[in-house]
Parts: C-alpha cells; sequence; structure tokens
C-alpha cells in the first residue's frame, strides 16, 4: 500500500482514497509510541470524559501533519529522509517526560467535594472542560510533526495536491476518532486496578521513549 501511495492517487476514484485514508489513519493511531502516551496522559487524573484526551491528542496531530503536509503538497517539496530519525529522537523524549509527569509528579484531579446533604460530592464545572487537555493537544502535535507522521508526509509529497489533501482529511479524522475509543476503553481497562495499572503505563512510556532513543542516537 505504501509503495502504491508513493505513485500517487491519479488514478483511484475518491471514496477509494478516502478509505485508504481512514485504514492508515486507524493503523497509525495504534502504533506503540501513540498508545502509550494517551494511555500516560489518560492515567494521570480523573476525567469526566476520558475519550476528549484521546480525542485532543488526535486533534494535535492533526493539526501539524495537516498544516505541514498541506504545506509540502502546495509547494511539491520533498523532507530528507534524516528528519524521520530526529522525529523519533523527539517522540522518545516526550514519552520518558510523560512517564516521569505520571510516576513522579502527578497531578492533583481539578474537581473538589461539597457536602449537599449527602456524602458526595460533584465535579468542578470546568473539568467538562479541561478534558480537552491542552498538553494532549502539544503531545499529538510533537507526534505528528515528528516520529511516524513524518513518514506519511514523505509518502504524500509525490500525489496530486487535491488527492493528498483528501487522503490527510480522511487520515486525520480517522485517527481522532480512533484514539478517542482507545483512551476511553483504557481509562475503563484502568477502572479494574486504578493505581497500578496507570503506573503501568508510565512505566511503559519511559521504557518505549528510552528504546527509541537508543534505537536513533
Amino acid at each position: 500500500m505504501f509503495e502504491f501511495m508513493g505513485h500517487g492517487f491519479a488514478d483511484q476514484p475518491m471514496i477509494s482514497i478516502v478509505a485508504i485514508g481512514v485504514l492508515i489513519g486507524v493503523g497509525h493511531a495504534f502504533e506503540i509510541d501513540h498508545i502509550v502516551a494517551v494511555s500516560t496522559l489518560v492515567s494521570e487524573k480523573k476525567y469526566d470524559a476520558p475519550w476528549k484526551v484521546g480525542s485532543s491528542w488526535g486533534i494535535g496531530h492533526s493539526i501539524s501533519t495537516m498544516l505541514l503536509g498541506t504545506i509540502l503538497l502546495f509547494l511539491n517539496i520533498k523532507l530528507p529522509g534524516t528528519l524521520y530519525e530526529v522525529g523519533e529522537i523527539a517522540v522518545g523524549i516526550t514519552l520518558v517526560y510523560l512517564g516521569l509527569k505520571h510516576l513522579v509528579f502527578k497531578e492533583v484531579r481539578n474537581a473538589h467535594k461539597h457536602k449537599h446533604g449527602s456524602e458526595f460530592g460533584h465535579l468542578n464545572p470546568m473539568q467538562k472542560w479541561s478534558d480537552w487537555n491542552i498538553t494532549s493537544v502539544s503531545i499529538g502535535m510533537v507526534h505528528g510533526v515528528a516520529g511516524s507522521g513524518f513518514l506519511v508526509l514523505l509518502l504524500i509529497t509525490s500525489s496530486e495536491t487535491i488527492d493528498g489533501v483528501l487522503f490527510l482529511s480522511s487520515f486525520c479524522i480517522s485517527i481522532i476518532v480512533t484514539m478517542g475509543v482507545v483512551t476511553q476503553l483504557w481509562k475503563k481497562i484502568q477502572g479494574i486496578h486504578e493505581k497500578g495499572i496507570g503506573n503501568v503505563a508510565g512505566f511503559a512510556s519511559i521504557i518505549a521513549g528510552l528504546l527509541l532513543i537508543i534505537e536513533y542516537i
């Protein structure tokens, strides 16, 4: 499929381009560094809607991928392959940071309790908005500019401009949806033993990050 993409979409109907974008986007979302990143992010604290954390990551990834990809398509620029290696190192550093942030510098939940004739409290109204996590967007942008995202950008630079934008759009939408589903499911799994499974995500993030850094240095 990658070899096909390198030759462009000139002879393909739009539905095929969209389908390819969706399939590659879903596959790209399930790469280990992406799964580890969103799993660690969503394990940091309580979320009213965990899927928003993953979707925020996907939005960040899509912002940088669409921006760079569109520029590359319109200017017909080909990026040097060495940027891929630099990007992987950047992703590795980010993963180590996320792991340490979760294990060492745990965030305080943005919620508080009041007694209203009951032992139960309520979430801070701002919690609903904070689930659209700025940190997740930022981390997603790093992954979109660096790492495997660069491979996609390298592949689409040889395609027709309109077809390339169509592919990019379907690719990005599928990533946003997929990562939202992944984080929602991960949070349910974490409910089995919140602290233990959350720490697993943190350690996995550090290990995955170190492996990426060692591999590409």
